[in-house]
Parts: structure tokens; C-alpha cells; sequence
């Protein structure tokens, strides 16, 4: 920003044209030094230029002139810079109808497909999760998601339930104790969802009417690939063995014990220190903070008179907690 002499300054200047370094210090009390430093930062901003008829007297320049006179240059480089990336939309844009007819044949070719980009894959689910009409069939192994996920997934699954399309879900038994995901097949549940659970979801899977199936490739831990089915009659042996594990799954929500005093959260933690769970990894399990999880620890302790973790475990067994 302009400080107060540049400012007066300029304002001498456009009240006097034709003034010199002189004449502005004898008027306006600066030494030659202070205007001379302000005249510099004027200049550079082009607001003044020296009068032609007088070489060493100056003339005040309008701000709007100035303004366009410095960044002239720049705005026509951003027009240059729009004309280009114009033409470069309008030239690939061409290109989408013959990508997507020839990505159709491909398609239509192919009884299984490998996707190893992650964002194809979620394209994939999004496509395909919007035209269901039936019913999905999910098998989900591992952890639950986080609370802001599970938010997402609550939204788009009572949209499908909403529309009549049949929604079951497989877990493994390991998670009943995540909270955000307890919350969600609640509120999923409620608007007809199924859940079941297992000792163990061996695939993540996901089956959309009887189109396509989409199977993790898993070769190894951080493999992110997946197959995409499109066979019938792999996607009915598909269909077939989901609905064969789903006979053997139990229902994901259980109710608690009736004598137990604790809450869902405080269930959770008890079941996570008779498993000899760190205070982080409980906390971590459950999408709560450490203070929060130690702080529940403490009064079940004292409701239990335990004196350790361990005595907790027993005597909370004991009394039909867990």
C-alpha cells in the first residue's frame, strides 16, 4: 500500500502539473530524500511520468490509466492462456464418443475384467451403484470405515432402500464393537437393510443385481486392484456363495446384556481390555480420543472395584457384562 507521502504526493502532483523534486519539498515540507523515495515507488506504479515539454518536471497519471498500463501484459497473457485451454477442451471432447463406444465393446468383450486404477474402480461402483434396480450384495472385510464415511454411506444406501432395491451386507464379527459402524447399520437397518456377521469375511465383494460383480483381486495386502465380473454365470456362483455364507451369518446387532450397566461405547471398550487391547488401539477401534476412551476405563473400574485391567476382565464376566 501506498504510505502518507506517496500519497501526498500524488496529490500535489495532480494539482500542480509540470512540478519538480524542489518545488514538491519546498510545498509540502519533505526532504528532497523522502520525495525523491516517494516519486520512485509512484513511478514504478506508473501514476507518474515525466512532462515532455520539461525534462526534469513531472505530471500526475490517472490510477485507471496506470492500472492498465501494468497489468496490460498479464491480462492478455490470461486470455492467451483461456484461448489454449479452450481449444484443448473442444479438441478432447471430440474424442469421448469414440472412447466411450470403443470402452462398450471392450466391455461387452470381456467376462472379467482387472481394474488396477482406484479411481476407475470408484467410477465403476458409482455407475453401477446408481442404475441398481434389485438388490446389492456386499461381503466387507476388516475394519470398519471412519464416522464421516459411514455418514456418506448411510446417505446413498436409504436413497437405494428408498427406491425398493434390496441392500445385505456381511461383516466380520471383529467389528460389532466399531461404533461409527454400529451406528450406521442401525440407522441402515431402519430403513431395511441386512446385516449379517462372521467369524471371518474371507473377499471383499460387491454384487449389483445380476449385471456385475466387482471382487477384490487381493494378491497382496496393499493390493488395490479389482475384478470386474460381468459373466452371468459367474456372477450367479457368485450370488450363490454369498447367499450360502449369509444362511451361516448371525444378525450383526446384538443386544446387550439386559443386567449390564454400561452403554454401547462402554461395552465396547470392556470387550476391547478383555482382549488385551492397548487404550490407542480401543480408542482407534471405536472412532473416539484416547481421554475419552481412559476416562470411560476408569469408572468401569470403580464400578467393577477392579483394581487392574485384567481383574476388570473377570470380574465383568462375572457379572454379565461381556
Amino acid at each position: 500500500m501506498l504510505d502518507g507521502i506517496c500519497i501526498e504526493l500524488y496529490r500535489y502532483a495532480v494539482g500542480n502539473p509540470g512540478w519538480t523534486r524542489s518545488e514538491a519539498s519546498e510545498a509540502l515540507g519533505y526532504t528532497l530524500r523522502d520525495i525523491e523515495s516517494a516519486m520512485e515507488v509512484l513511478i514504478e506504479r506508473r501514476l507518474l511520468s515525466t512532462q515532455t515539454a520539461k525534462e526534469h518536471a513531472f505530471v500526475a497519471v490517472s490510477p485507471d490509466v496506470a492500472l492498465a498500463d501494468l497489468v496490460d501484459a498479464d491480462e492478455r497473457a490470461v486470455q492467451d492462456l483461456r484461448t489454449r485451454i479452450s481449444a484443448r477442451r473442444r479438441e478432447l471432447s471430440t474424442l469421448v464418443p469414440t472412447y466411450l463406444e470403443a470402452r462398450k465393446s471392450v466391455i461387452a468383450s470381456s467376462a472379467v475384467e482387472t481394474l488396477e486404477d482406484p479411481h476407475l474402480i470408484h467410477r465403476v461402483l458409482i455407475d453401477y451403484g446408481r442404475d441398481v434396480t434389485e438388490k446389492v450384495l456386499i461381503a466387507q472385510p476388516g475394519q470398519g470405515s471412519t464416522a464421516d464415511v459411514q455418514e456418506e454411506n448411510v446417505r446413498k444406501d436409504l436413497e437405494l432402500l428408498a427406491k425398493g432395491v434390496k441392500r445385505k451386507t456381511l461383516y466380520d464379527i471383529s467389528i460389532r464393537d466399531h461404533v461409527p459402524t454400529r451406528k450406521a447399520v442401525a440407522a441402515i437397518t431402519a430403513g431395511g437393510g441386512q446385516f449379517g456377521a462372521l467369524p471371518r469375511v474371507p473377499l471383499r465383494m460387491l454384487i449389483f443385481d445380476r449385471k456385475l460383480a466387482l471382487v477384490a483381486r487381493q494378491l497382496r495386502h496393499d493390493d488395490k486392484a479389482a475384478l470386474v465380473v460381468r459373466d452371468p454365470h459367474l456372477i450367479h456362483i457368485l450370488t450363490q456363495l454369498f447367499e450360502f455364507a449369509w444362511e451361516l451369518s448371525e444378525p450383526f446387532l446384538v443386544d446387550e446384556p439386559l443386567d449390564s450397566p454400561l452403554n454401547s461405547t462402554q461395552h465396547a471398550i470392556l470387550k476391547g481390555l478383555a482382549s488385551g487391547f492397548s487404550d490407542e488401539v480401543i480408542a482407534r477401534r471405536l472412532d473416539i480420543n484416547v481421554r475419552t476412551c481412559r476416562r470411560h476405563i476408569a469408572w468401569m473400574l470403580e464400578q467393577l472395584g477392579a483394581e487392574s485391567r485384567f481383574q476388570a476382565g473377570i470380574k465383568a464376566h462375572q457379572a454379565g457384562w461381556i
